[in-house]
């Protein structure tokens, strides 16, 4: 009987269309109520009421339904009965209601398990590391899940939310897990705003704050900087976008270029016509007086900070972590009786302090107080409170890189999270290494540069000689550290004539001429190293790995059948396309490769196999690439695949 394919939608697509839409619908009220219900920016009690009444969402019983209505719930689980979501107790979700929505979208899917875990460890009132004992090692599950989707966007996801965890507690994970998103987290949009509610603005955002931390400040400096750029093509600048650059070059002590962007940000402002916007860079440019204290900064100070009888009635954005409070103390810093300026400053310890036991995340809030208490006193004159905070504002930061180590314990990192640790761990040293160097070079150079190229050279010279020594003796090539095609074919001859099933796989790095082309044959090199090395990583004692010629491969895997090789391929290959950063060049890109595997068993030509495996590499280049077919000997030869 002939198949007949319809044109038309089938009632099962239309159905999976209709609940597709009706997650989207679903996911951005839960975006709604997360992110406005009771803010002061936001909505209040009655508008979320009403809105999660016009939803329809109370009374629907579906999958889609009783699962965001369970997460809904979980917001205010913990809280006292009057500071409630108007939701009755829903059921507790089970696996396949989550698997059905991970079907219907997985990215979607992430950002809703993701805040789940996150507010069902929040609402139970525990203290923060049990919280955390709680939240990160469900949040690790939840990644390694979504590595196995194969989703890089769900996993950027599911790593972001995994990084505001570990904000609070650990700087240098959270860099990894922001550094690791970044490339493949969406841009915010509206129409799917639950999965694109943590986008590539607020990572830029997070990943600033961290390095300023971890006093990585030229890093800081350029994920500030990004920021700006993206709220320029986004019609969304604002005097608050400046506040991290210039807080960034002060603490680089360029302070002519600190104060060009208050310029700018003051331009800005007034171009709003918002009085908030206006007051903030008076504070950003007292801010940078204080911090430079030049002849004639405490006069600036003095006069910028004198008359604010045109702000009295401003307030701030709630997401602003300082106070209007500050242009006060400013002042009474330069000019104010010690009685005046004691009072202001126990006033802003107080307002922040609160606010900081409110606050789910209260670190930010902290650091902030002594940063400005800090250049206040310095300001002042009182050297030795000055220091006191600047102390204080160090053992919060040793604080927050000592995470307990029976959380750490919790989280056994996968081989895959431990490779990307070790990279940015590597750039991040090396980034490091590289401004510490810089002004030793440049003292040593004169004295040094005849002596060390002299030695350098020899040195290279009798590298050379011993790993082309090396090669020519034992057959490797000395780039991917794979045998040779010749070594390749002799030592497979025998393990070929044995009765168990082997494969034989040609591998081909996919536009790899590009990459030279493009970045240059040392990054080309690279490329070729990287893939020799994970490769031999990963294949056993018994397999033999040869570069056949170029960018193609050949591995014989002794005992292993297709679907196992395919899943060893597959491992492979999901760790090159990870691999994004490369040593010769600071262009981001990933590598994959197409691959043609054949099964043999008795079969002893292995260039009637390696003509076969050519043949399979060919249909994986024209399927799209990043392919990988398979077949058996046997089966290629009776079916003519």
């Amino acid at each position: 009987m002939a198949l007949v394919f319809s044109a038309f939608p089938t009632t099962a697509n239309i159905n999976q269309t209709a609940e597709e839409e009706k997650f989207r619908q679903l996911g951005n009220l839960l975006k709604a109520v997360v992110y406005q219900w009771n803010s002061p920016a936001g909505l209040n009690n009655i508008e979320i009421a009403r809105l999660i009444e016009e939803s329809g969402i109370k009374r629907d019983n579906s999958t889609i339904a009783s699962v965001i209505r369970a997460v809904m719930y979980e917001m205010t689980a913990g809280n006292i009965k009057e500071d409630k979501l108007p939701l009755d107790t829903p059921n507790t979700i089970t696996e396949k209601q989550w698997q059905y929505l991970k079907n219907l979208n997985i990215d979607r899917y992430a950002a809703l398990k993701s805040y789940y875990i996150i507010a069902s460890a929040a609402s139970r009132r525990y203290k923060q590391s049990e919280r955390l004992k709680r939240s990160i090692p469900s949040l690790h599950a939840l990644k390694e899940e979504l590595i196995q989707s194969g989703s890089t966007t769900a996993v950027a996801i599911s790593s972001i939310w995994l990084a505001m965890e570990y904000s609070e507690l650990h700087p240098l994970k959270t860099v990894v897990e922001l550094e690791y998103a970044l490339p493949h987290l969406p841009d915010y949009d509206e129409k799917y705003s639950l999965e694109t509610a943590l986008d590539k603005t607020l990572a830029h955002s997070w990943l600033a704050e961290a390095y300023m931390n971890l006093n990585v400040i030229s890093r800081s400096l350029e994920h500030n900087l990004q920021l700006i750029e993206q709220a320029k093509k986004n019609s969304r600048l604002s005097a608050f976008t400046f506040s991290g650059a210039i807080e960034a070059l002060c603490r680089l002590t360029n302070f002519s270029e600190a104060l060009k962007l208050i310029k700018e940000a003051n331009f800005v402002a007034r171009q709003s016509g918002d009085l908030s916007q206006e007051l903030f860079v008076l504070m950003l440019e007292a801010g940078v007086y204080a911090n430079r204290l030049q002849p004639g900064d405490k006069q600036r100070i003095q006069r910028i900070t004198t008359d604010l009888s045109r702000f009295k009635d401003v307030k701030l954005p709630v997401n602003i972590i300082t106070s209007p409070l500050i242009l006060n103390i400013y002042n009474l810093a330069v000019i104010g009786s010690d009685t005046d300026f004691k009072q202001a400053i126990i006033s802003y310890s107080l307002k922040i302090n609160n606010e900081a036991e409110v606050a789910y995340y209260s670190r930010p809030l902290l650091l902030k107080k002594h940063q400005q208490l800090r250049n206040i006193y310095k300001l002042r004159g009182d050297f030795e409170k000055a220091l006191f905070h600047q102390q204080e504002y160090e053992n919060l930061l040793v604080q927050s890189r000592n995470l307990p180590e029976q959380l750490d314990n919790l989280v056994n990192d996968s081989p895959l999270e431990r490779d990307i640790t070790i990279s940015k761990l590597q750039r991040l040293a090396l980034s490091k290494d590289k401004q510490n160097l810089a002004l030793k070079a440049e003292r040593l150079q004169a004295i040094l540069f005849g002596v060390v190229a002299a030695l350098t050279t020899l040195l290279l010279f009798w590298f050379w000689r011993g790993q082309r020594s090396k090669a020519k003796l034992g057959d490797i090539d000395d780039l991917t550290g794979a045998f040779t095609r010749r070594a390749m074919f002799r030592a497979v001859s025998k393990p070929m004539s044995s009765k168990v099933a082997s494969c034989l796989v040609l591998i081909d790095l996919d536009h790899f001429k590009r990459i030279n082309d493009r970045f240059g044959h040392v990054v080309g090199d690279e490329v070729l190293s990287t893939f020799g090395r994970v490769t031999r990583e990963r294949i056993r004692k018994t397999d033999t790995f040869c570069r056949y010629g170029g960018e193609e491969f050949l591995l014989y895997l002794h005992d292993t059948n297709e679907d196992n090789a395919a899943t060893l391929l597959k491992d492979i290959k999901r760790s090159m396309e990870l691999h994004t950063h490369w040593q010769a060049t600071d262009e981001v890109f990933s590598v994959s490769f197409s691959a043609g595997v054949v099964e043999i068993k008795g079969e002893k030509n292995i260039e009637k196999i390696i003509k076969a495996c050519d043949h399979l590499l060919y249909k994986a280049k024209n399927a799209g690439r990043g392919k990988i077919e398979t077949v058996s000997i046997q089966r290629y030869f009776t079916e003519q695949v």
